[in-house]
């Protein structure tokens, strides 16, 4: 279990295409009519960010450093330094710790310990396993962070916290089990507010989910360092669920575009959705990965008539996107031959391709399905293929009797769209063959280049 990195699509920044817009004029309201109070909005899953630091930060910082000291053997040295370390958390009415290790030079090293902890143990039990459980709940469940100050990472903290609690001989474990409690509890509810969310997937939709998912990855990691197998258990679960849950929305998003104009498919609804969903590519990358490390670590046994679920998730997320691959050349290739296509939905379908291709490209997992390549494959075979058939229509264009100069500045202009996205994919033979048609014709046509 990892974190996945992925490789941010910065094509965008590189060529300046034109976006679908969509205004929308408010009715004018009625002088004599009151204004009618709004009506609420669905409940949203998306969590309502907590601006407040997390609480106990200096207490994290000083159970860090003393689960650091209490590691290895003990000297009267770092019994010191020990004491000076949790003078500024002890309680008024407690009194001053007193070094046991000084006069016990050569003794066991367990028996250092014990003496060492039994000064100091009501400050790790009453202060900082405490603010240990504060903290740890404030990052995990209410998502609170310290924007001006760099933290301690959470897993070092409950690794910290564990190792307290067992110096302790148990000492403080309501502490650590109120974390765990509270971490699985949040966990479930996380995972029934997504899953309930039935609204279509817009802008931003598809990384919400993906950065659940990665949520959902630290708290299995805190779940591990505390030693909590049964709430672990459920977070793998709650995990599993959610991550089948967003391959299934960004099926259904993408489907809808695919699906022919006859059963409603390829509106503008459709293609709005299509358009927000594949343009979080990275959301979708993440999603797919813990889809696929969910299917190594199950090990799911399948039969003829019995699929896993976590790999028919997989599959039917891959047959979507061949489909709408099928759907999106049908309507280039009929713009790149000439064919009459509103310029900015030209634009809009070949984003598409290059976040399908920027999927495949950077899905690297070593369990992914080979459907993966083929696609990817497909992809740039048919777009270097659109790419000659460009150019020489483009020829055709200019060298007909009489020539076209309409149709021919219509081609060129896709051409160039087409050239960056060859460039996207690294295709540099098809973006050469085609660019030097292009500057002829931009020439030809009296154009700057």
């Amino acid at each position: 279990m990892a974190f996945w990195p992925t490789k941010y699509d910065d094509s965008r920044r590189r060529r300046a295409t034109p976006a679908l817009a969509r205004k929308a004029t408010p009715p004018a309201a009625e002088p004599s009519a009151p204004p009618k109070p709004a009506s609420p909005k669905p409940s949203s899953p998306k969590p309502v960010p907590d601006l407040r630091p997390p609480r106990g930060i200096e207490e994290v910082r000083t159970a860090l450093r003393l689960a650091q000291l209490l590691r290895g053997n003990l000297t009267p040295m770092r019994g010191d330094a020990v004491i000076e370390l949790l003078e500024p958390h002890r309680p008024r009415l407690v009194p001053k710790p007193v070094n046991p290790l000084a006069g016990m030079g050569g003794q066991p090293p367990g028996r250092m310990l014990d003496a060492l902890m039994r000064p100091i143990g009501q400050i790790v039990t009453d202060v900082l396993l405490p603010g240990l459980r504060d903290h740890l709940v404030d990052r995990l469940v209410a998502g609170r962070t310290d924007r001006e100050d760099s933290l301690p990472n959470a897993v070092d903290l409950a690794e910290a916290m564990r190792s307290l609690v067992g110096r302790m001989r148990g000492g403080g474990k309501a502490h650590l089990q109120a974390v765990i409690a509270a971490i699985g509890t949040d966990a479930r509810a996380t995972a029934d507010a997504l899953t309930r969310d039935r609204r279509p997937i817009d802008v931003g939709g598809i990384d919400l989910l993906a950065r659940a998912l990665l949520r959902f990855e630290v708290r299995r990691m805190v779940l591990e360092a505390l030693g909590g197998d049964g709430a672990l258990q459920d977070v793998v679960y709650q995990s599993r669920r959610l991550a089948r849950y967003s391959l299934r929305r960004a099926t259904e998003a993408i489907d809808g575009f695919a699906a022919p104009q006859s059963a409603g498919g390829r509106g503008l609804k459709a293609l709005h959705a299509s358009l927000a969903t594949l343009a979080q590519a990275d959301g979708l990358i993440v999603i797919a990965l813990r889809n696929l490390d969910d299917q190594e670590e199950t090990k799911e046994e399948s039969g003829p008539f019995v699929e896993p679920a976590d790999r028919k998730a997989m599959n039917d997320w891959l047959s979507a996107a061949w489909r709408l691959s099928d759907t999106l050349f049908d309507l280039v290739g009929r713009a790149a031959a000439g064919g009459e296509l509103d310029d900015l939905l030209f634009a809009a379908l070949l984003r598409q391709l290059r976040s399908l291709h920027h999927f495949c490209a950077d899905l690297t997992h070593a369990g992914r399905p080979a459907a993966v390549d083929t696609l990817k494959r497909r992809l740039t075979d048919r777009c270097d293929t659109l790419a000659r058939l460009t150019g020489e229509r483009l020829v055709e264009a200019l060298l007909g009797k009489p020539a076209d100069p309409a149709l021919a500045r219509r081609l060129l202009a896709r051409g160039r769209l087409l050239a960056q996205l060859l460039y996207d994919m690294g295709r540099d033979e098809a973006v050469e063959a085609l660019a030097l048609r292009l500057v002829l014709a931009a020439e030809a046509l009296g154009e700057e280049r």
